[in-house]
């Protein structure tokens, strides 16, 4: 893995989204491989209850036939938070404040799994 790849994806990524506070690429366990964290956001332990909440979807799934979570997105007072799966174990997870630009954000995300797919196979 190459980590410079990552770094220039994550700071192309919040340059283009307006409202971006932090951006991570995270292993489904939660830990980070690579961060861009511009307003001290709780990247960590947000990495660690979205890992694990993608667990649980998992684990339903074969009850609820649902398919793999692409996207996942949480909307707080403070923050806009969007999980996108890279691959079914990585993830980007991408916190905004409330008035950023979540449309352009779901985009970006859903596009840089492409530069990112081929670097974590």
């Amino acid at each position: 893995m190459d980590s410079s790849i990552f770094h220039e994806v994550l700071a192309s990524i919040q340059q283009r989204i307006e409202g971006t506070l932090a951006i991570s690429l995270i292993a489904l366990d939660g830990i980070a491989i690579e961060t861009i964290n511009s307003d001290s956001v709780p990247l960590d332990v947000i990495g660690a209850e979205f890992g694990g909440f993608i667990k649980s979807v998992r684990l339903s799934n074969t009850d609820l036939n649902t398919g793999d979570v692409l996207q996942f997105a949480l909307f707080t007072e403070k923050y806009i938070t969007l999980l996108s799966a890279v691959t079914p174990e990585y993830f980007l997870l991408l916190v905004m404040r409330p008035d950023g630009n979540y449309g352009r954000a779901r985009h970006e995300l859903s596009k840089a799994k492409y530069a990112l797919r081929d670097e974590l196979v």
